[in-house]
């Protein structure tokens, strides 16, 4: 019970504005969980709130009008550059990704292809954060020489 109540700590935290994969992840397998089963429930607890907010955004201006927002002048800049992959992609780091949904929304991108772009920037991201972090702990454990498993074991 102890390890599913872990595992939905996860979920939860990934769910949670502001506090993105690529502190969830680190966290998580830092504190000993398997990465793989981290990985998955992040992308998972993360990919939803986003496609919620693709599926509730235009909802939520038929019944609040358009959104109007100040935008960071980083965002703004992402999105003037390089459209909706940069800011799906720089996302994560830039605004954080359900930031970066609304604000591709408000801005007039497609439903269908801000949902491709976050999802496929948060599987990359997913992956990405999840290699680093055991590269990085097995490397610590090597420097360290420390005879503790890899936690892909």
């Amino acid at each position: 019970m102890d390890l599913l109540w872990q595992y939905t700590l996860v979920f939860i935290a990934a769910a949670t504005p502001w506090i993105e994969i690529l502190i969830v992840i680190p966290v998580a397998i830092g504190a000993g969980l398997a990465p793989v089963p981290v990985a998955v429930i992040s992308f998972v607890g993360n990919v939803l709130p986003v496609l919620g907010i693709v599926a509730l955004f235009r909802w939520w201006e038929t019944r609040r009008g358009p959104l109007r927002r100040r935008w960071s002048r980083r965002a703004v800049r992402v999105w003037m550059r390089w459209g909706l992959p940069g800011l799906a992609l720089l996302g994560p780091l830039v605004t954080g990704i359900h930031l970066a949904a609304v604000m591709a929304l408000a801005l007039h991108a497609q439903r269908s292809a801000t949902t491709w772009w976050m999802t496929v920037s948060l599987a990359l991201w997913t992956v990405g954060t999840t290699l680093v972090t055991v590269a990085g702990i097995d490397l610590w454990h090597h420097i360290r020489g420390a005879s503790q498993p890899s936690p892909i074991s």
